[in-house]
């Protein structure tokens, strides 16, 4: 049998510190799709995905269609391995 090591998401606050969230004139950093687009000349790497979770509010990296609540762009764009970070929206 397999033990699968439960991780920690992160906070809001080291998402902020790490990706630098771009906000909107009404200065929230949360995006409708009508706003981003997939296909979009910006790196796709900038984007994450604002999910319902078990239990909360997550992002994860990327486009996510999935419990997709909205969007956040970044100035920070995300590596491979923040694929497999959590990273709570609190």
């Amino acid at each position: 049998m397999t033990v699968t090591k439960r991780r920690r998401a992160r906070s809001w606050d080291v998402f902020e510190r790490r990706f630098r969230p771009i906000v909107r004139a009404d200065n929230t950093p949360l995006w409708e799709l009508s706003e981003v687009r997939p296909d979009e000349a910006v790196n796709y790497r900038c984007r994450w995905t604002l999910v319902d979770g078990a239990g909360g509010l997550y992002l994860a990296a990327g486009f996510r269609f999935v419990n997709r609540l909205c969007y956040v762009r970044c100035e920070v764009p995300w590596t491979d391995a923040d694929t497999r970070a959590a990273y709570r929206y609190d």
